[in-house]
This record gives C-alpha cells, structure tokens and sequence, in this order.
C-alpha cells in the first residue's frame, strides 16, 4: 500500500501569504506617487512587489481595482463612507461629527494614508476637486437627515455645511499629513481638526438668534 503524500514543510509562496495583498498595496502607492496614475504599469508594481504579474492579477483584477482599493482604505472613500453610517445613525450632529471625522482624521495619520495623501498632490487641482466633489455627493444624505431632524440650521444650505466640515480637513491632510510629515506635523494636524470639528459642529446648530 502506498504512502499518501506528506504535507509539504517551510514556508508558504510568497504570493499565498496573507500580507501579499498589503505589499501589493504599499508598492502601488509608491509607483503611483512616481509616475501617476497613467504612467503606472501592473508590471511595474508586480516588480516592487517582487511578484510576477499573474501573481498579481490573483489579488486584484488590475491597476483600477489597486487603485479604488487604496481610495477606500486611504482616500476620499474613507470619508465618504462616513455617509452611510451617520446617516443611519440617531446619534445627534453635534456628537456625531465630531466622533466619526475626528476618527478618519487619525486614520489619516497612518503611513500608508499619509502616502496616499502625496498621491493625490501629484494628481493635481483637478484630481483633488473632483474628489472633494465626489465625498460631498455621498455625506450630503446624512447632512440632509440632520437637517430634517432640525439638528443642521435650516438657513445654511446642506452643501455648504459640508463644505465646512470637510474643506477644512482636506486642507491639513494636504499640508500636515503627507507622505513626508513629521510625528510634530501629525500631532499639530490632530490638535487643529479636534478644535475644527467641535466649532463647526456647534457653528452648525447655532440658530440666528443665538448668533445675535
């Protein structure tokens, strides 16, 4: 009777070990950074990575899927898929800005985020503003919520509430949690988004007569 086959001892292909995908990621990111998002190859991530292409196209499909992979762990996705869950949530406006955006902005702060952050600088005025167009489309239903429940002033329209709140923070990614910033820069972008978010939110629910 022969012998069934003995399990194969060491360690497993690099293409079968879970932190593949991540590598695959960070080496994106960098190829992006250097040569855009057009200039950028499969293969020239797959030879960062130190994988061939069809080790690659086992993880993602190609350059598009690598890339809105990076958007919604990095990018304008991470704040724009805050706009289910306060939408959904009762927790009022007040608290609720301030908690979930305060959230993102330390995800921000981590490197691969602050990576994604030089990316989107190489990309452009155009490439930022579409992307700040496209965060404001998917939080305007939350916003509206909050204005319904008399939560956000009725007299400031819903997209310039957003505005408020977001334009702020997309101006100190940009200048404080870039590819490049230090652990003070990090620090002092934190401290200046946790004083942002509670005035804005108490700006936001101000009616005029309280102004007055």
């Amino acid at each position: 009777m022969s012998e069934s086959p003995k399990p194969r001892r060491g360690r497993p292909p690099l293409t079968d070990r879970p932190e593949t995908r991540g590598r695959i990621l960070d080496a994106a990111l960098e190829v992006f950074s250097e040569r855009g998002y057009d200039g950028a190859t499969v293969r020239q991530i797959a030879a960062k990575v130190g994988v061939s292409d069809p080790a690659l196209y086992a993880h993602f499909k190609g350059k598009q899927e690598i890339f809105e992979a990076l958007l919604k762990l990095a990018g304008p996705d991470l704040l724009a898929s805050a706009g289910t869950s306060l939408a959904s949530d009762k927790t009022p406006m007040q608290i609720a800005i301030p908690e979930m955006f305060g959230n993102i902005v330390a995800t921000w702060s981590t490197p691969r985020a602050k990576a994604f952050a030089s990316l989107v600088l190489r990309m452009g005025p155009d490439g930022l503003g579409n992307m700040l167009q496209d965060v404001s489309a998917r939080l305007r239903p939350a916003f509206t919520v909050w204005q319904a429940r008399g939560e956000l002033r009725k007299d400031i329209p819903v997209d310039v509430a957003i505005w408020q709140v977001i334009g702020p923070l997309a101006g100190l990614r940009i200048a404080y949690l870039h590819g490049n910033a230090s652990k003070a820069d990090v620090a002092h972008a934190k401290s200046l988004a946790k004083t942002h978010l509670k005035i804005v939110a108490q700006t936001l629910t101000q009616t005029r007569s309280q102004e007055e």
